[in-house]
């Protein structure tokens, strides 16, 4: 998963999976390399006009042009079943076993596997009423998205308190998720974290 495809040039994105990677071309096309054991590095025939990728897990996300999702690679609990009529979508992310498209009106649509770590997380199960999101990131078993006022939303698994937002997780303009902590960028450059921290 960490060597490369020689020659591989154009490169405008990657993403790390499980044990597979991704990148995308300038031209749209995606190239995929590592654990290939679900067929999740390798991309389906003739997928073009790409503007965005995600990986996790054992399974691939590509966002076309044309606003329309393809998923492909392991398919355990339905994360590569894309839901029928998902369209106008801007972003995408994969979490471990599902995956999270977010629609140009500012909605979230989630599929896959609902609870990865319990009966309580819900992982795949967009909370009621949300709205006004700009960006998505799913973690292991967690999910985070950020609204138009800079607000960051987590629902998911929480043994850890990693969607347990903090108040100072304000102005926020990226997010990542990690096994069992969160982590914000905030427009002033300052960074604020929570979940797990028994690494320090």
């Amino acid at each position: 998963q960490i060597d490369a495809p020689a020659g591989l040039i154009g490169v405008v994105s990657v993403s790390g999976g499980g044990q597979h990677s991704l990148a995308l071309k300038s031209d749209g096309t995606v190239v995929g390399w590592g654990d290939n054991t679900d067929g999740q590095a390798t991309p389906p025939a003739g997928l073009s006009n790409v503007v965005a990728i995600s990986a996790a897990g054992q399974h691939s996300l590509a966002l076309k042009s044309d606003g329309t999702v393809v998923a492909w690679g392991g398919n355990a609990n339905g994360e590569s079943v894309v839901p029928s009529g998902l369209s106008s979508v801007v972003a995408v992310s994969a979490g471990n076993d599902f995956s999270l498209a977010l629609e140009s009106n500012g909605t979230v649509v989630a599929w896959g596997d609902k609870f990865p770590t319990d009966v309580s997380t819900g992982v795949a199960t967009v909370p009621a009423g949300l709205s006004g999101i700009k960006a998505i990131c799913a973690g292991y078993a967690n999910n985070l998205v950020i609204k138009s006022d800079g607000s960051v939303v987590g629902w998911g698994a929480d043994e850890e308190g990693e969607t347990d937002v903090p108040n100072s997780a304000s102005g926020v303009t990226a997010t990542a998720a990690g096994g069992s902590f969160s982590v914000a960028l905030k427009s002033d450059g300052t960074v604020v974290a929570w979940g797990a921290n028994d690494q320090n």
